[in-house]
This record gives structure tokens, sequence and C-alpha cells, in this order.
């Protein structure tokens, strides 16, 4: 058996198993945007690693350096985010070889100071190693009050689903790089772009979602709406109903799409890395939840676990979501 045949999720369920045992520590394991484990009574530590691999995550065509810093810290303090938490400290590994530039390490470093020194994280240190190709390991940790930890796995029956920001740009603005001669208007192309290369953390939005006790479930968006909401639906055995005439697009999103014959939704449901959250609320807290001075969008509902998770068209049509998230494994 090869790995392309069991995926990563297949991956991640065995190693989950095989280390089942060793969670006497650790409130949360593996299954969540981070790990969290106990350091007072009333205080959790968070922790969370991601990677960008040259190649994989990107390609230096289209990708400056500093970019490839700044989102790999990015990445990491979203999931901080999806658990209601706040970034603390950070350590980084590089992989390098030996032909590396020096001035593009330095551009690296550049980005990731911009975005620790903005959200004030601390880089206490890390790894380098020879390696073929550029490889770039964040950890970070962060810090959540034991009340207001989120998971993917509260969400209850008759709750709400709601998402911060707009949805697809980043897979927008990933065909405007790597389709450089595509006729659209400068201001676009720059958002769109800007969209995926330094994707907006919803680190505030998280904060107030969670100090306020809206949230019942929350993860955040990287792998796609649709693949995203099966995550969180599986994890709070239920099912989940969306709306195709509620979930937020950008306009400049929309017109690229029509410019190039694509759907705007198949962008919005499995284009992946906008980083906005997905959570889910009482109806009780609806009015107060929208109070707050968040971009919020209320895109449906839970339903019963056997109704599945479902999109319902403007037509009125349900249609049966997929998972077809980004797999390492199965390309």
């Amino acid at each position: 058996m090869k790995l392309r045949d069991i995926g990563e999720a297949g991956l991640i369920k065995w190693i989950e198993e095989e280390l089942s045992s060793l969670k006497e520590k650790a409130v949360i394991g593996i299954g969540d945007d981070a790990a969290a484990v106990e350091v007072s009574p009333e205080r959790l530590l968070l922790f969370t690693t991601d990677s960008l691999v040259e190649g994989v995550h990107f390609r230096w065509d289209y990708t400056s350096p500093y970019h490839v810093g700044w989102k790999g810290l990015a990445v990491n303090i979203s999931d901080i985010a999806a658990m209601g938490g706040n970034p603390t400290c950070g350590v980084v590994s590089l992989c390098l070889s030996k032909d590396t530039e020096v001035s593009l390490i330095k551009e690296v470093y550049r980005g990731l100071k911009d975005i620790a020194s903005l959200y004030r994280i601390d880089i206490a240190g890390g790894n380098i190693a020879r390696s073929s190709v550029f490889v770039l390991t964040i950890m970070l940790l962060g810090e959540v009050r034991r009340g207001e930890l989120l998971l993917r796995s509260g969400a209850k029956l008759g709750d709400l689903i709601y998402v911060t920001g707009e949805l697809g740009s980043s897979a927008a603005g990933l065909t405007c790089l790597r389709e450089a001669n595509l006729k659209v208007p400068e201001e676009a192309r720059r958002l769109l772009v800007r969209r995926h290369l330094m994707p907006s953390v919803r680190l505030k939005e998280g904060r107030k979602i969670a100090k306020g006790r809206f949230a019942t479930a929350m993860i955040d968006l990287s792998d796609g709406l649709a693949s995203d909401l099966l995550h969180l639906a599986e994890k709070s055995r239920v099912g989940a109903l969306i709306y195709e005439d509620k979930i937020p697009i950008s306009p400049f999103m929309e017109k690229l799409a029509e410019e190039l014959g694509k759907s705007p939704l198949e962008w919005a449901l499995y284009g992946g890395e906008d980083y906005e959250l997905l959570f889910t609320v009482s109806p009780e807290k609806k009015e107060e939840l929208e109070k707050l001075d968040i971009s919020l969008s209320l895109i449906g509902r839970i339903v019963k676990r056997q109704e599945g998770v479902s999109l319902v068209k403007a037509c009125g049509k349900r249609v049966r979501l997929r998972d077809k998230g980004y797999d390492h494994f199965r390309l």
C-alpha cells in the first residue's frame, strides 16, 4: 500500500490512532486547527505547525521570498485564531540548498518579521538544514482561556452557520499569478493577488467571537468552504445546509470568473486558502453577534447528520457537497 492509496486524511487518521495512548497532558490533540495543553486551571497553551514547500505550495516564478515569509506565519496565525486564541511565540525551520542566495533568505525573514511585528509575535529560534528544495516550517504557540477555547466539534442541531469576509479570492489570485496575460483591471488583479500571497488573518474576529462566547464550533478555511464545512460537520456529528445566494463573493472575483468562463461558486467552495473563519452560532445569539464590528455572512444552518452536508442552489435544488480539498498524496 502506498500513500496515494490512503491519502492525507487516511494517514492522519492512522497517526491519530497510533499515538492515541500518548495524550495524558493534551486537552486537544490531532483533529483540530491546533493542539491544546493545560498550563493552569484557567489557561491553555495552543500550538500548531505548517510548512511551505517550494514546488508544492508555491513557485518562485510568481511568489516573492517576502510573501513566502509572510504567508508562512499567516497560515499558522489563522489556526490559532480558529481556536479563539492569541499567538505568542514561534520557531522557524528552514531547509535550504547550498546554492540559495543569501538575499532570498533575508527577504523571507523580512516578510516573516513584518507580520510577526504586526501581531506582536516573538520569533524565539529554530533550525536550519540542507535540502534540495526550499522548505519553510513554522511552529507557533498561542494561549486561550479554557472557557473561550473553540473546537470543530461543538455544532448543534439548529445552529446558524456564518463565515467572515469573502470566499474564493485566493484561488482567483492564484489564477492571476499563473496566467500573467489575463486581461484583468489592475485594481482587481492587485486585490486578488494580495488575497493569495498575503491572506487576511482573522485574529481580531476570532478573539471577539471567543470572548463573547458566540460560537459553538469554529474552523479556518484553508481547504475551501465545502471541505472545511465537511470537516466541522464530521467532528460535530451533524449535517449542514448552506445557500448559494448567501455565500459572500468578491465582485472582482466574480468578474474574473465571468471573463474566464469559470464558476465563482466553484472557487468559493473548493478554491481554498481563504483563511476566513467558518463557525456555528445558536439562534439565540444571532442578534447580539451581528452587532459586532465584524464582516459576517449568514450562509446556512446545522441539520440532522443523516441529511448530510448540502448546498441549496439558487434554483432551489439541493446538491451534496464533496470533499475536493487539497490532498498532498492524491494529485
